[in-house]
């Protein structure tokens, strides 16, 4: 008898199959051991002419390549089959809709984000190339912002990261209910819709990170909902593996938090072909309007930039002086600025969902003075963030001003500041959004809290981090500019993949939310890997209300004590008290 021993030293090793894999491939008949060396063979072949043609073509390739090359094609084909990047190149004949436009740039993997800081700078001096930047010959600015034109309109990327299709039952929501046909869709079409159109006319294309596998018939839902002209592409069942628990679990899994990660990969991937990106989750309303508002602020904040010292004085009791209140910034703190948002909900039966009763002292003062001089009563407009056309999923379409709610911000958490003079005089007085925090004293931007009124008694300032005043926006914007300056000199962890040194851990998948991605933590704040940038909220009653986004899932008054609930208009009313004060201060 042959012993165990004998037979498994003398059996013929194949490379790869070793253990238990061995063993069965000794049971195969032969056909099936062929079959298995051909395989085995096969994928040497590929791996071989991956390494020889990749690397090779590595070495000479260019992130803004105009034709793939076969280092990008291979990188493709594995993220298309490992990351279920669903893109689409098919002719308006196999689409089966013939005005659509699908995605015409040259595609690159979202696998491939191995640039170093020195390929983003690359990027950084192509632009200018490009011809992207159209000057204001009367207020040049330093290009971080792109003007368009008719001939040459704002390429806009509209990012969308939805977790579900069909809504769980939690946090107000129906259990059951199509997500997707009754919130998804329908928030997206009208988005697009307002950006593409009179007076905007931007050039947009849609990419949907998705957290589940979308079916043909589901996809083409959204196909038929899109305007014409507007492109489309998938990334779905999109969540990362990893160890969601580091210390403890020893097998990977989805980790459903790291979803709203993925926009990064997108973005790096597409940042040469887009002047703005817009990324946000699937229930939150982005309009042509909020785009504007965006882009007018943030040019006047760089007129204001090169107008301003390199440094400013040195002065030992800065920032604590009250002259902070309107002190000149220097360019290193302007070029921590940029426009920011807050969301808001329409209050849909004030019975059952009443917002707060009792306020924060500060008064409610809806008087504001005008650029004439006169005074007048002026309410939050509820248009450009609450108007929507009738029968637009749930959504009723005209909300009166004071049917508009907040709830992850409030008077107390406020700071207001006069902008110094320059520009174009757009930005007079703003409102300092929270976030910011463990910054040097030249980096450190001051202004009036609405503490100093003496209304909160011994109460300090709440922390910059405060989840209850933060105003997390479900998403952001910024120009792709933008994004390498904050990637090359404002994230001191970076803003762009990998996510490989100390401000992040596994990959940015260890202990980072759907806040920190998409909420804003990892843009407005002061964290360990948080970028610390400023947002700011011109109080100018023309202004203010465009700078609220709609969440309109609707759902947050129906989850929230109601003593988080705010009205926008109490809000517009105590801030503007906020400011008086700090006139007042002024002219001591």
């Amino acid at each position: 008898m042959t012993s165990i021993h004998s037979k498994l030293s003398s059996r013929k090793q194949i490379p790869i199959l070793v253990g238990k894999t061995m063993d069965i491939y000794q049971e195969l008949n032969p056909v099936a051991k062929s079959l298995a060396i051909f395989t085995i063979m096969l994928w040497k072949l590929y791996m071989a002419y991956y390494l020889y043609y990749g690397f090779s073509s590595l070495s000479s390739s260019s992130f803004g390549s105009v034709n793939m090359n076969v280092h990008d094609k291979v990188l493709h084909a594995v993220a298309t089959i490992t990351a279920n990047v669903s893109t689409h190149h098919t002719s308006n004949a196999s689409s089966g809709h013939s005005n659509k436009h699908w995605f015409t740039n040259p595609i690159r993997s979202v696998m491939d984000n191995t640039h170093s800081d020195k390929d983003v700078e690359k990027m950084m001096k192509s632009q200018s190339v490009e011809g992207d930047i159209v000057q204001d010959p009367k207020h040049p600015a330093l290009g971080l912002v792109p003007r368009h034109t008719s001939e040459k309109p704002l390429r806009v990327l509209h990012i969308v990261t939805a977790l579900a299709e069909y809504n769980n039952g939690s946090r107000g929501t129906v259990h059951g209910e199509d997500r997707l046909q009754k919130v998804f869709i329908p928030v997206l079409q009208n988005s697009v819709q307002s950006m593409i159109s009179d007076p905007y006319n931007y050039q947009v294309d849609v990419f949907l990170v998705l957290g589940w596998k979308l079916l043909p018939e589901r996809r083409k839902l959204i196909e038929d909902a899109l305007p014409e002209g507007v492109g489309l592409q998938v990334w779905d069942d999109a969540t990362p593996l990893g160890y969601d628990r580091p210390k403890t679990d020893v097998k990977l899994k989805h980790v459903t938090r790291g979803l709203a990660r993925q926009h990064r990969f997108v973005i790096k991937d597409k940042l040469m072909y887009y002047d703005l990106f817009t990324v946000f989750e699937d229930d939150m309303r982005i309009t042509g309007g909020h785009i504007h508002q965006f882009l007018e602020l943030s040019r006047e904040l760089e007129r204001l930039v090169e107008e301003a010292p390199d440094v400013l004085s040195d002065e030992d009791d800065y920032p604590k002086d009250q002259d902070s209140i309107s002190r000149q910034l220097s360019k290193k703190q302007l070029k921590r600025m940029m426009p920011g948002f807050i969301r808001a909900e329409v209050l849909l039966d004030e019975s059952k969902y009443p917002s707060q009763k009792e306020l924060d002292p500060i008064p409610v003062d809806l008087q504001f003075k005008l650029e004439d001089g006169t005074v007048e009563e002026m309410m939050f407009d509820p248009k450009p963030c609450c108007h929507v056309p009738p029968n637009l999923g749930k959504m009723p379409p005209e909300p009166r001003g004071d049917q508009i709610m907040i709830w992850e911000t409030a008077v107390k958490g406020t700071v207001v500041r006069k902008m110094p003079e320059g520009g174009t005089g757009l930005l007079d007085w703003v409102m300092l959004q929270p976030g910011p925090k463990n910054l040097k004293k030249d980096e450190y931007i001051g202004g009036y809290w609405s503490g100093n009124l003496g209304l909160y008694g011994k109460e300090e300032k709440p922390g910059a981090g405060d989840p209850r005043l933060i105003a997390q926006q479900g998403g952001w914007m910024a120009t792709r500019a933008q994004l390498i300056e904050m990637h090359l000199h404002q994230c001191p962890s970076g803003f762009f993949p990998p996510y490989e040194n100390d401000g992040f851990h596994q990959d940015g998948l260890t202990l980072n939310n759907v806040e920190f991605w998409s909420g804003g933590f990892s843009v407005f704040s002061g964290t360990k890997s948080g970028c610390n940038m400023q947002r700011i909220i011109s109080l100018k009653p023309e202004h203010f209300s465009q700078h609220f986004l709609y969440h309109t899932a609707n759902n947050k008054q129906k989850s929230l004590p109601n003593f988080r609930l705010l009205k926008a208009n109490n809000f517009m009313g105590q801030i503007n008290s906020v400011v008086k004060a700090a006139k007042k201060e002024l002219l001591k």
